[in-house]
């Protein structure tokens, strides 16, 4: 059984707009925050772009291939999403409905809404997390709850990533100015 390299709670990830610096959530998405300092200390977003922008509501990254379509996780495949919907404050008909889809909860946790500064990994569905991520920029985003791993949040630089934000984009969301991540430094 191969040892989990160990990093500090906060990174920087390095834009070419600005440091948006973050503090990891350990103890409520202990693999996913693996999973992102993992990917980070080997360099994995170095260059990448933020793929996807909406003013006023998030920006993503984490996909090498810039489309939205790629990435993978530390792990060689998806990986299961870590949240508890009771410390969402879900409410019981809208967690049975979440679990109708295929999520299934971890009730050990706890988790974080999706509030202004929170980072989560982006998905297609239950389980299927791998590199992508997103930042909320400007708006509390309750109807995601439940649905999406919150590891992180912003403490410093939140305005950089609303820069980001009000980027121009097209009709897919797509940046037509790219903006990039240049590096991520683990602290």
């Amino acid at each position: 059984m191969k040892d989990k390299l160990v990093y500090g709670d906060q990174a920087v990830i390095h834009t070419t707009k600005g440091d948006i610096e973050i503090e990891f959530y350990k103890e409520s998405a202990p693999k996913t925050v693996e999973n992102f300092q993992g990917l980070s200390a080997k360099g994995y977003y170095n260059n990448t772009i933020w793929h996807r922008v909406i003013k006023g509501f998030m920006i993503q990254g984490g996909d090498p291939t810039g489309t939205g379509s790629g990435g993978e996780s530390i792990f060689g495949q998806s990986f299961e999403d870590e949240i508890n919907p009771e410390s969402l404050d879900l409410a019981s008909d809208k967690i049975a409905e979440l679990e109708e889809k295929g999520y299934v909860y971890n009730y050990e946790l706890q988790s974080h809404k999706m509030e202004i500064g929170s980072i989560a990994m982006a998905n297609s569905g239950p389980d299927t997390n791998s590199s992508q991520f997103f930042i909320v920029t400007e708006q509390p985003q309750p109807h995601l709850d439940g649905q999406h791993t919150v590891f992180a949040k912003v403490v410093r630089g939140l305005d950089v990533a609303v820069a980001i934000s009000g980027v121009p984009a097209d009709e897919q969301d797509k940046p037509v100015e790219a903006v990039y991540i240049t590096s991520v430094e683990l602290k």
